[in-house]
């Protein structure tokens, strides 16, 4: 299931800059611009009446300052929404992190760098569900991946198998429907298996779903899936991986 779209708000008093970043983050990522104020008092109002996840902020502004605006909003909107200042000048930088700012975006503003705020607002994100189960000591029933920069939400009983990528770095999930989708880049083997005592690693670079494991051939797995995976069993993996298989 896709996640609802990321709800930007933008506030610069230049149009044509609001047009142009308002433009790249609703047609190349999962976004929703819900108000584009071109006065940053104007927009206190019109803030407080929205759901807002992430502000675009302008810094040089003829009314008011970005920085001294995000002081007067501070206490006023949700802690969970960000702020990612945007200016020409790379010279406030400093001071925007010092207003505890989510990101800083330079102008004009390139499809990479935007890409890395909304990356890096998902990443967040999860870090807060996962801190949020932990805490309510809750079991996680859903794998959450990034897909293209959305969120994609898999049901733990879809994950059929995961491969390591030695060409990305990273980690994939191959579902039971054969749809693949690349992990969190700081995703490791550790943190996979730990989302369920079903996912049993069977050499470095292969962890398995044992319910969906039909028979063990030699030194192979075979899965109940159609799949072209040679899923070899390692042999200092080999006991884990058999325990695990047998206690089904």
């Amino acid at each position: 299931m896709t996640q609802k779209k990321i709800r930007a708000y933008i506030i610069d008093d230049n149009v044509d800059a609001c047009e142009v970043l308002k433009i790249m983050l609703e047609r190349h990522f999962s976004v929703e611009t819900v108000g584009v104020c071109n006065s940053a008092l104007a927009a206190i109002d019109d803030l407080m009446e929205k759901t807002t996840d992430i502000i675009f902020l302008d810094i040089e502004m003829p009314d008011i300052s970005g920085l001294e605006f995000c002081q007067l909003i501070k206490q006023q909107i949700n802690p969970e929404t960000k702020v990612v200042f945007y200016s020409a000048h790379s010279k406030y930088v400093i001071n925007a992190m010092r207003q505890e700012a989510f990101d800083f975006l330079l102008k004009p503003p390139t499809m990479d760098e935007i890409g890395k705020i909304i990356s890096r607002y998902y990443e967040n994100k999860l870090t807060t569900i996962d801190k949020a189960s932990r805490c309510s000591q809750l079991p996680r029933p859903l794998l959450v991946v990034n897909y293209k920069n959305e969120q994609i939400r898999i049901d733990i009983d879809n994950c059929a198998f995961f491969r390591f990528s030695t060409e990305d770095n990273s980690w994939e999930v191959v579902c039971i429907d054969g749809k693949s989708f690349t992990l969190r880049r700081r995703t490791n083997a550790d943190m996979i298996l730990s989302l369920t005592r079903d996912f049993v690693q069977i050499n470095k670079k292969n962890i398995v779903n044992v319910r969906y494991v039909d028979m063990i051939s030699e030194n192979r797995c075979l899965l109940n899936i159609k799949t072209d995976e040679d899923l070899l069993i390692s042999r200092s993996f080999k006991q884990t991986f058999l325990d695990a298989f047998y206690s089904i």
